[in-house]
């Protein structure tokens, strides 16, 4: 199966459709006009068209359901629970730009074929995950199993999507039970490690890489998943000419209670009502420049938000790519790790 598979052309007759229906594991197609989703056509369809005294010979897109349902961005569980909540066929996944780049339907994904990035990928994987305590003095954070898997596969899983597969480990606690588990798994990636000697914080590590690539790599922690076009990012990242590019997820918060406002008299001037406020929060997911990484100091512990901060004070350009809130998934609680085995696969 593949993408084009699934896609009408414009101009197709009913009856070519229905041709290419009956061969479509699914039974379902798209309809596309310069990468942007105009309809979904499924053999459902072409019955009721057909009922309706239509022809053979009209265009398909007068058979098809307008205004089909998508979902933005690369979070493939939502849409297969959209295709459960809504009881249909396919659910198309969209970027930022509402062009189609997957597929969903109920157990196949179907990805546009498209050039491979190859950039490196760093995962900061030293740090001792106190939010997951007692589960780390057991097991290092990046072998915290999230359904089947770990959360370092799950990781890696996204990066190999858009073609990276070379993906380096900056270990530290507990590293040779990574290492060790590492070893005994069949991968169809490059994994190395580099080992901390002392503890250097979230941004530390980078300094290993002083001088080894002459290109934008990503940067990611080991406790966080992000489903968003890895490629736009990268894109992004380089059209703006940024040295390093934060990925910020839009979060609303509610407050409980009434918000009460006064004056300096200590007069009540507005109440406001379990008010909501929505704020760019830091996901833990970079792509960052060489000049970046040349500004670390090495055997210093480090922290990835001060080196932001001291990046701008030199002149450095530091830039920002916004997903939404269901994008970013974090499971650095243990509330967090017991509701997600069913949401990342």
């Amino acid at each position: 199966m593949r993408y084009d598979d699934y896609v009408l052309k414009s101009g197709t007759t009913v009856a070519s459709a229905l041709k290419m229906l009956e061969v479509n594991e699914y039974k379902a197609l798209i309809l596309e006009e310069e990468g942007l989703i105009t309809g979904i056509l499924t053999d459902g369809d072409i019955r009721r068209f057909l009922l309706a005294n239509g022809s053979l010979l009209s265009d398909a897109k007068t058979a098809a359901t307008n205004n089909p349902v998508s979902v933005t961005g690369y979070h493939e569980q939502s849409a297969r629970d959209m295709l459960e909540q809504r009881d249909c066929t396919v659910v198309p996944m969209i970027n930022r730009t509402g062009h189609v780049h997957a597929l969903v339907f109920k157990d196949a994904t179907l990805h546009r074929e498209q050039a491979d990035i190859n950039n490196h990928v760093i995962i900061m994987a030293g740090g001792l995950g106190t939010r997951l305590f007692p589960y780390t003095e057991i097991l290092p954070k990046p072998l915290i199993p999230v359904g089947r898997a770990t959360i370092t596969e799950l990781i890696i899983d996204r990066f190999k999507k858009f073609g990276c597969r070379d993906i380096t480990l900056v270990v530290n606690h507990k590293k040779n039970l990574i290492k060790s588990y590492f070893s005994e798994i069949e991968t169809d990636y490059n994994l190395s490690f580099i080992e901390e000697r002392v503890p250097l914080g979230t941004g530390g590590g980078l300094a290993f890489f002083k001088g080894r690539f002459d290109y934008p790599v990503f940067v990611t922690y080991c406790d966080n998943v992000i489903e968003a076009d890895y490629r736009d990012i990268l894109n992004h990242h380089q059209n703006h000419k940024y040295d390093i590019t934060m990925v910020v997820a839009e979060k609303t918060m509610s407050i409980p209670y009434g918000v009460i406002q006064i004056n300096e008299d200590g007069e009540i001037t507005e109440i406001n009502e379990k008010p909501e406020e929505t704020y760019l929060i830091n996901t833990g997911f970079y792509v960052v420049s060489p000049a970046f990484t040349d500004m670390v100091e090495k055997e210093c512990f480090q922290h990835m938000t001060d080196l932001i901060a001291k990046a701008g004070k030199r002149g450095l350009k530091v830039g920002s790519y916004t997903i939404e809130e269901d994008c970013f998934i974090d499971i650095g609680k243990l509330e967090d790790i017991k509701s997600l085995g069913n949401k990342l696969r």
